[in-house]
């Protein structure tokens, strides 16, 4: 493993446990290298996993919304991993001291019933277990929110953490593509969509990141809750405020509070 990997790993690790941004990695990398990229990613998730004893129990599909695609500068989907220190319960309270720049999204999650060995939709379709409504609270090691597809893969995808709601639906039980989403910051809307908006449907997220999953020998397992990606539009989360993400078709809502200053 180059040097530089191993260099930008240990800024990104540091700048995690001190919550003290760095410079965007990308020029210190070919342009395209992805596969660096997520090395230094893997590097970090397994030192969290070694020094921590956490368990890996999930991953996030990233920029599958056009809209957030046009606003990052990136053409392509990305993933991250979710350790279990990462999933918390709805309606959970963050100190804002835990984060650099938390955001927050609002997105569907897959929970999968057995392993995905073939990336092909009937085989992933039988796999998943049941739907939940979430939300993604982001963080970014980086001094602003401007990175490129390096930086964001670099930086596990950006992923600090999921919120699950109460609501579990079987797949097919209801049409995800007209699953409607409303974000409000208190009473305020701040951000809506529909589920379409997610690669044209959140199913094709999950094609995407088993494809993936596969392609580095690293493939779904039962058990594992799977992020497709936001709705809407990604926000600023500020403390000492709820934010509720309210769905149609019967998904009820999820909430998350941050409290405190830094």
């Amino acid at each position: 493993m180059s040097q530089i990997i191993r260099k930008l790993a240990d800024d990104l690790y540091e700048a995690r446990r001190n919550l003290t941004p760095i410079d965007h990695i990308r020029h210190q990398l070919s342009d395209g290298d992805l596969d660096a990229a997520y090395a230094i990613s893997e590097i970090n998730t397994q030192r969290r996993v070694q020094e921590h004893g956490l368990r890996r129990v999930g991953r996030k599909v990233g920029l599958t919304n056009p809209m957030v695609q046009r606003k990052a500068g990136v053409d392509q989907p990305d993933y991250g991993i979710v350790l279990e220190d990462m999933v918390f319960a709805d309606g959970v309270v963050r100190p804002r001291s835990a984060f650099i720049k938390p955001k927050i999204e609002a997105e569907l999650a897959f929970v999968l019933k057995q392993d995905v060995l073939r990336a092909d939709l009937e085989s992933i379709k039988a796999a998943i277990d049941y739907v939940v409504p979430a939300i993604e609270l982001v963080d970014c090691r980086y001094h602003n929110y401007g990175m490129s597809i390096l930086d964001t893969v670099a930086d596990n995808a950006a992923c600090e953490g999921l919120v699950t709601g109460t609501v579990r639906k079987a797949y097919g039980e209801v049409d995800l593509n007209e699953v409607e989403m409303v974000l409000y910051r208190g009473d305020e809307e701040v951000t809506r969509g529909v589920g379409k908006n997610v690669l044209q449907g959140p199913i094709n997220a999950i094609r995407w990141l088993a494809e993936t999953s596969l392609r580095v020998g690293k493939p779904l397992r039962a058990g594992e809750i799977l992020l497709s990606g936001s709705i809407g539009m990604i926000v600023d989360w500020d403390p000492d405020i709820t934010y509720t993400a309210e769905y149609s078709h019967g998904f009820g809502s999820v909430s998350a509070r941050l409290e405190g200053g830094r």
